[in-house]
């Protein structure tokens, strides 16, 4: 294989390997289950400040690795963003642009628009990040849509590559272009630099301008249909028909206001995102509107969160079943004795601002097992049990769950929780020590779906207890590599340039 600076950084004869291997371990930790949000113990800022330092502390180890784990298929969409920030606001090797682009491109459209922001936010604007904005945005065959869509959040990002003065003189420009005015050469070569040369792809560089027109809020008259729509609908709702729902519900409530937003989503219910056709269904079934949802489009967390604000229906617990399937298919658990120990105590409400989110991935690891095992047993910490779902409540009594566990002579123990215990406080480790004195040699290992701050990435129930972060079944992969990391750090390096390089084969 390919030798690399992780491979001698975790090589058995480094001194600094124990230290390079953390490095690795709190990165996974950060890429796999950070979200940007507060948790149940831990504040927005504490978080925030725990994936800062392990994207910079990981960069800086290895940062051909660190490009390829950002776009690897476990890291979260907000780690995604992350990295990119980091390699556009640091010194560039000359393989960072593959991987930039790779990552963006991974990201969905709201969340690229949002890492441009987060670039303007902290001013990172040098020639990559303009080439990257303008070539993302002016280079997409989905800008006529995007610019009624995301006008605001585009304006943001093309004033941030442009500047405002030059934002400016292409307003201008382009207001004279669409009312007829002749250009002069001048005007000719700015809009060939700043716009045409980004648009190569498209087949009509000419509907690129007008759709830069519109987003910096040039008069018009406009030709394409949605900006056509979009005026139209400032006098007559029904003529936004076109137009998706978020962009005429803002119409409705500026110059509508006494129409009903029943009426916007029987306008828009066939042109519905998939986020909205899932999270609208209440409101549909209030307005007697039919949304098409195909459920196999979400996620198992996803579909959790709908079950519990909804209720859990038979085709959602058959999608969940499908799903579990899935992810089972590549977990290496056939026909052996697994027991699970879940955390369904009240710390697995999460944070305010995303709710049950914690609990909603133990129950989607749950299913994961399950289906991957031989045979499981269930053991639960607190909990409410509601048929499918279940739900936060109680101490965390994570021993008296491990002995439960310990007795159904299960070949390989899980345990997936946060980490916390109060019912008492160390009583898991203690209890685990014993049964390891006795010759209870029955492996024990911890998944993570909440990251602690104060631990610097994962809290664990027991100090020597392996353990991996999985914010959803997707990233049991990246788990695996965190967990050989924890037992044999050299055995992990071909699964992580496996996971982050595809190409570098043994």
């Amino acid at each position: 294989m390919t030798e690399t600076e992780i491979s001698r950084a975790l090589s058995a004869d480094n001194p600094a390997r124990a230290e390079a291997a953390a490095t690795v371990v709190r990165f996974l930790d950060v890429a796999v289950a950070a979200t940007g949000r507060a948790s149940f113990y831990n504040t927005r800022d504490e978080q925030l400040a725990l994936e800062e330092d392990a994207h910079r502390t990981m960069a800086a180890l290895d940062r051909r690795l660190y490009a390829g784990l950002v776009c690897s298929p476990g890291a979260t969409d907000r780690s995604r963003q992350l990295g990119v920030l980091h390699l556009l606001g640091t010194p560039a090797r000359e393989d960072d642009g593959d991987t930039v682009y790779a990552a963006v491109a991974a990201l969905t459209v709201p969340r690229r628009l949002k890492l441009f922001a987060l670039l303007a936010e902290r001013r990172v604007n040098n020639a990559r990040v303009r080439r990257l904005i303008l070539r993302t945005v002016l280079g997409s065959t989905s800008l006529e849509l995007w610019s009624v869509r995301y006008r605001d959040k585009l304006a943001t990002a093309l004033r941030h590559a442009w500047g405002l003065r030059l934002s400016g003189i292409l307003r201008a420009i382009l207001t004279k272009h669409l009312a007829g005015g002749e250009l002069d050469s001048k005007e000719h070569r700015i809009l060939a630099r700043e716009i045409d040369r980004w648009a190569v792809d498209r087949a009509d560089p000419a509907a690129v301008r007008e759709c830069v027109a519109f987003v910096l809020g040039a008069e018009g008259p406009y030709t394409l249909p949605l900006p056509v729509a979009y005026r139209a609908a400032r006098t007559d709702l029904d003529a936004g028909a076109a137009l998706p729902l978020e962009t005429l519900e803002g119409l409705r409530g500026r110059y509508h206001p006494d129409a009903k937003p029943a009426r916007v989503l029987e306008l828009t219910a066939a042109r519905l995102t998939v986020g909205q056709r899932l999270a609208g269904q209440r409101q549909a079934a209030r307005a007697g509107v039919t949304v098409e949802v195909d459920l196999d489009r979400y996620d198992a967390v996803r579909l959790y969160l709908y079950a519990f604000a909804e209720g859990m229906t038979a085709e959602v617990a058959a999608a969940l079943d499908r799903r579990a399937a899935h992810t089972a298919a590549g977990l290496d658990l056939a026909g052996r004795r697994v027991a699970l120990v879940l955390d369904g105590s009240a710390s697995m409400r999460g944070g305010t601002d995303q709710p049950l989110r914690p609990i909603a991935a133990v129950l989607a690891l749950r299913d994961a097992l399950r289906a991957a095992a031989g045979t499981c047993h269930d053991v639960w910490i607190g909990g409410v049990p509601d048929g499918r779902l279940v739900h936060p409540a109680g101490p965390t009594a994570a021993a008296e769950a491990l002995v439960a566990a310990l007795r159904t002579g299960a070949e390989l123990i899980v345990v997936v929780g946060d980490g916390y215990e109060n019912a008492p406080a160390g009583r898991f480790a203690q209890v685990l020590d014993a049964a390891r004195t006795l010759g209870v040699a029955v492996p024990v290992v911890q998944l993570c779906p909440v990251l602690a701050a104060e631990a610097a990435g994962l809290r664990g129930y027991a100090p020597d207890l392996p353990l991996a972060p999985v914010h959803r079944p997707e990233a049991l992969e990246l788990a695996w590599c965190r967990l050989m990391l924890a037992t044999d750090p050299t055995a992990a390096v071909p699964a992580l340039l496996r996971l982050a390089h595809p190409e570098v084969t043994a």
